[in-house]
């Protein structure tokens, strides 16, 4: 088996035809075939099959053209660990991107001053969205757009994500849409559009605005340049979409931009998508860095002609903001700005929990399952661990923006445990093996448990610092990261009756003080490090108000009167100081290991303490089952700007519930709260431990997807 057999068979995956891979190896087809029938000899199995006259790979043959590209991989990095020590020439790196990225950032990668001074070659290729993906064998780095919720890019490529990018409704000064506030699918009717071709990846856009208002759209010409179709506006009534971030070149003072209302809103994905491994040359990457940064700048530039009834980025705070250390963000973020509304890299949106928001845990991907197992058996590395992780968790913020959420975590995929790792790596605190795990309603967790054997403290090098920069760094413009830890509470509630091994803490109680300082030092070192929110995930609430589960507490030597009130108190001392612009929400859950659960009860026990004495900005409740109770304790909540989530649809299984039972459900809500304090998630996380729950991962997203068109729908 030779490297240039395994190339072929690669390049024979990528380009479609034996003709095609000779042209890109100007060689003759007959060289190709005498390379493919080489490694078919080599190995032993039919790798090639004629499909008409055309020749595909097979099964086997696409598995080891996908085995090819580790091989290439390694050789690069193996070439990269020797040249290390010396001066790199001036490698060449292609980049192309269509025309409005082009001129978006063409001209800030010429006047970048790139490390190592790659050599740039840049093109302009408009093509359709699948012809993107064929631009990658040619170009090291290609610029690609499709809309939000169409088609993924195929596997076989590293996609990076670029921006989200609203598409907004332009028209000229003086037309019958030039007021303030989002675009309605009523205002858009009988009016006339400028358009796309229909096989270019904004062709659907329209369609889709004219579909959500029940109306055909009337598209009267289709022109794929945009600054075309900006001049066409200008001197007509026709309306067009533009881009609200790469389109600022092309505009001018007698157009006007409104955004288009949450039930009809489009938006478009630009990514990069390469081959895995061109992705290993430091060339490649470094001007990767530099696209991803001159995206992010696309989003904080101001605008010559802000959309109207958009509210302006916010200018930097002269105040001190985040951090400067290695762990800070890159780039300015907003200081000091009101509750209405947070900045993030720029990206302006209304202020979190949104309308459709998540938990923030998802199924482990198969390939982070096998490199954790391969890493606890000592075959596998940190780094590459680290590796697997990172690339899995870039894959999985895509997805979430693909979803339409305007938020991203991490899923939790570097966790074993949605709270012991949190708690483990705090100083002072130790999870150790036992004889004994938590009970589920017919299952156990693993044997492990928590001992605080010294003062609890925040490290100001705590890993999760480093999960969180990960996430913020590869989040495209306008998407919120967001992160989550398990509350104070939980650490105390868990904790067994000779957990505490430190003389510090005659009662475990006594611990309150140290850990409400921890948790400031969480919350600051996590602001300063780019977050602007974060989540307490929490289930000692979920047990105070179940009988049972306060009796087991009892025996464990908890004081449970007034324990509620003790809790409010240690959470708000954990808050205190906490920025202005930093959303802070908790999650109440009730258990979720494998679907299985812990509590039952109604929130009615805890809802004033919660609800109503603690300051967190939001709180997701679970209320998926009866096993939740009702929605009257929902009356606690004070008006004003705290929201409740309704966790309204259960991740424990792949079951889609009813859209119109769940808006029931919303409109019997908002007979305890006002609906402008509402929200709508699942009803937690998909994997609270690495086990995951048992759905697929399709059914996930079908979930995710559910959420986001019912609220949609239902906060139009």
């Amino acid at each position: 088996m030779e490297l240039a057999q395994l190339r072929a068979l690669r390049e024979l995956r990528d380009r479609g035809s034996i003709a095609a891979v000779a042209v890109a190896f100007r060689v003759t087809p007959s060289a190709v075939s005498q390379q493919l029938a080489g490694l078919q000899r080599s190995v032993g199995v039919p790798l090639t099959r004629l499909e008409g006259r055309r020749t595909v790979l097979t099964d086997a043959g696409t598995a080891l053209a996908d085995a090819a590209v580790a091989v290439e991989s390694a050789l690069i990095d193996a070439a990269n660990s020797i040249t290390e020590f010396h001066d790199d020439a001036a490698a060449p790196v292609s980049v192309s991107a269509f025309s409005s990225a082009a001129l978006a950032l063409f001209p800030g990668l010429l006047a970048a001053q790139i490390p190592g001074r790659p050599h740039l070659v840049l093109q302009d290729e408009d093509v359709t969205q699948s012809d993107f993906a064929r631009l990658a064998p040619d170009i090291d780095l290609v610029i690609a757009q499709r809309l939000v919720g169409s088609a993924d890019w195929p596997e076989q490529l590293a996609v990076t994500p670029l921006l989200t990018e609203p598409l907004d409704v332009a028209f000229r000064v003086g037309h019958r849409l030039d007021t303030l506030g989002p675009v309605t699918a009523t205002e858009l009717r009988n009016l006339a559009w400028i358009g796309t071709h229909d096989d270019f990846p904004l062709g659907d856009a329209i369609r889709t605005i004219g579909a959500a208002g029940g109306a055909e759209p009337i598209v009267a010409h289709r022109v794929n340049d945009f600054a075309v179709a900006a001049a066409m506006i200008a001197a007509s009534d026709h309306l067009a979409l533009l881009p609200r971030h790469t389109s600022a070149a092309y505009r001018s003072p007698a157009i006007r931009l409104r955004p288009l209302a949450e039930g009809i809103a489009v938006a478009r994905r630009v990514d990069v998508l390469a081959r895995p491994d061109t992705m290993h040359r430091r060339g490649v990457r470094a001007v990767l860095d530099t696209l991803r940064a001159l995206s992010s700048e696309l989003v904080t530039a101001p605008r010559r002609t802000a959309p109207t009834g958009l509210v302006p980025a916010p200018e930097p705070a002269t105040a001190p903001g985040p951090g400067t250390g290695p762990l800070a963000p890159p780039g300015p973020l907003a200081g000091q700005v009101p509750r209405t509304t947070t900045s993030y890299r720029g990206g302006v949106t209304v202020s979190p929990p949104f309308r459709a928001d998540i938990v923030g845990s998802f199924l482990r991907p198969t390939a982070v399952k096998q490199a954790r197992a391969q890493h606890e058996m000592g075959a596998l590395d940190a780094a590459a661990l680290r590796a697997v992780e990172d690339e899995a968790i870039g894959e999985l913020i895509a997805k979430e923006a693909d979803a339409g959420l305007r938020l991203a975590t991490d899923g939790e995929f570097r966790r074993a445990w949605w709270h012991y790792d949190f708690f483990g790596m705090l100083d002072g605190v130790q999870v150790v093996d036992a004889d004994h795990g938590i009970q589920f309603t017919g299952i156990n967790t693993k044997n492990q448990v928590l001992r605080v054997d010294g003062k609890v403290a925040f490290p100001a090098d705590h890993p999760m610092l480093r999960h969180f920069a990960y996430l913020r760094d590869h989040v495209p413009a306008g998407v919120m990261p967001k992160m989550s830890i398990p509350s104070p509470t939980v650490m105390h509630f868990r904790l067994d009756p000779d957990a505490v091994t430190t003389g510090l803490y005659a009662e475990h109680e006594d611990m309150f003080d140290d850990l409400a300082a921890a948790y400031r030092d969480a919350v600051r070192a996590f602001y300063d490090a780019g977050c602007r929110y974060l989540q307490f995930d929490d289930t000692a609430w979920a047990y105070l108000c179940s009988q049972a589960e306060l009796d087991k507490a009892a025996a464990r030597g908890i004081r449970v009167d007034g324990l509620a009130e003790r809790y409010a108190k240690l959470i708000n001392d954990s808050l205190a100081g906490k920025p202005d612009d930093l959303v802070v929400t908790t999650h109440v859950c009730r258990g979720n290991f494998r679907s299985t659960w812990i509590a039952s009860g109604g929130y009615e026990p805890v809802a004033e303490p919660l609800l109503a004495g603690t300051d967190y900005d939001g709180y997701f409740l679970e209320y998926d089952t009866e096993r939740a109770g009702d929605f009257e304790p929902l009356r606690h909540l004070p008006r004003g700007d705290k929201t409740v989530v309704l966790g309204l649809l259960t991740s424990k299984d792949g079951a889609l519930e009813d859209p119109g039972l769940v808006k029931a459900r919303i409109d019997e809500a908002a007979r305890f709260a006002p609906l402008d304090q509402l929200a709508l998630s699942t009803q937690c996380g998909f994997a609270s431990t690495e086990d995951g729950n048992v759905l697929t991962e399709q059914q996930q997203w079908a979930k995710v997807r559910e959420v986001v068109a019912i609220a949609a729908d239902v906060w139009r």
